[in-house]
């Protein structure tokens, strides 16, 4: 492991880091966390001031002020000697170079108007979440784990769409991988950089990154299925039942079904089984009703759609014909059997015995 950094400096609590080239993730999030614990917001605000200042010679850029502690205290990292690498030199740099292209002008009066691509604006969108999730990092650390957050409030507000999230997946597998690196390591100077956090904090650190990655794909997942999409023809009812298989009488008990089609945008369906016995109700999930796709009813709400076997069919099923809605409340309730799920599936053995509108 490279010695870029005063390891014993940060475990010490009390003094600042120095640094002389590189860090690794192990060391740099080591560091930030010395940040965290012993500096606040505005010293993160003045360190960004300073770096700006002394680096490109220009006042704190428009935009500065909202960027999260964590940007801050990597500012004072880089003023100090330390260097950057992989992923996280790739976020400070184009957060770096977002806001020099907002700096304010020389001329007050004047107004600067500068043009990003595309892509730009997606990576600056990105690395503005990135910065404001590892700032829940650095609030779990600063709390001992105790704070609540949630990565995907913080990607909300910030409107990240499908397009950002690729970033910000990306960043935090590579977090999730150094954090996970720690727990099995068998490197002393790897154990004695994070040697002040116990196991039980460092599993929580991998589920939070964890969080913001399955968060992530969630949100792209919404993108996906926000998107317009193509409008289809609706299909008849004819159409809809024209594959459906049922068993048209039963003259054994004089039963005969309803025609099919009057099952589409129904409330209810009344069904029997002429093999098993069984009487069952389906009741629709919303205003749209009942529907067909081959031998399936579809949009039916499972927990109030259920069957019962019947002792007596010829006693129960004239109820079912010829009561009135209130009446067809009852019928399955006053039946002493053992209720039975529906699973939408129509038969050569069911009879349609009745649908309610």
């Amino acid at each position: 492991m490279s010695k870029s950094i005063d390891i014993k400096a940060i475990l010490s609590n009390n003094k600042e880091p120095k640094f002389s080239g590189e860090l690794s993730q192990t060391e740099l999030t080591q560091t930030l966390s010395w940040y965290a614990q012993n500096r606040d917001s505005k010293d993160a605000t003045k360190y960004a001031t300073e770096f700006f200042k002394k680096k490109f010679k220009i006042e704190a850029p428009d935009g500065l002020k909202t960027q999260s502690s964590t940007f801050g205290f990597i500012c004072r990292i880089v003023s100090l000697g330390g260097v950057l690498s992989g992923s996280n030199a790739t976020w400070f740099d184009d957060i770096v170079e977002q806001l020099k292209k907002a700096k304010p002008a020389v001329n007050k009066s004047a107004k600067v108007v500068s043009v990003l691509s595309i892509q730009d604006h997606i990576k600056r969108k990105a690395g503005e979440c990135i910065g404001e999730l590892e700032g829940q990092i650095d609030e779990l650390i600063t709390t001992k784990f105790s704070a609540d957050v949630s990565p995907y409030a913080i990607m909300n507000t910030l409107e990240i769409k499908g397009a950002h999230t690729k970033f910000v997946i990306d960043h935090f597998k590579t977090r999730r991988a150094e954090y996970d690196d720690v727990l099995t390591t068998t490197d002393s100077d790897i154990k004695e950089a994070y040697s002040n956090f116990t196991k039980v904090q460092l599993k929580k650190l991998v589920a939070y990154c964890d969080q913001v990655i399955v968060d992530g794909m969630r949100l792209a997942g919404d993108s996906v299925k926000s998107r317009k999409p193509r409008k289809r023809k609706a299909k008849s009812a004819e159409q809809l039942v024209s594959k459906i298989n049922y068993a048209k009488d039963f003259a054994e008990l004089k039963l005969v079904s309803v025609d099919p089609k009057t099952i589409v945008g129904a409330n209810q369906l009344w069904v029997y089984n002429t093999k098993t016995r069984k009487l069952g109700c389906y009741n629709a999930e919303d205003a749209a009703g009942l529907s067909i796709k081959g031998s399936t009813v579809q949009n039916f709400a499972e927990s109030k759609s259920i069957q019962k076997t019947l002792r007596k069919p010829a006693v129960t099923l004239p109820e079912v014909l010829k009561g009135g809605k209130v009446a067809l409340r009852n019928v399955l309730t006053e039946i002493r059997a053992a209720e039975g799920v529906l699973t939408g599936r129509i038969n050569n053995d069911t009879i349609l015995l009745r649908t309610i509108k």
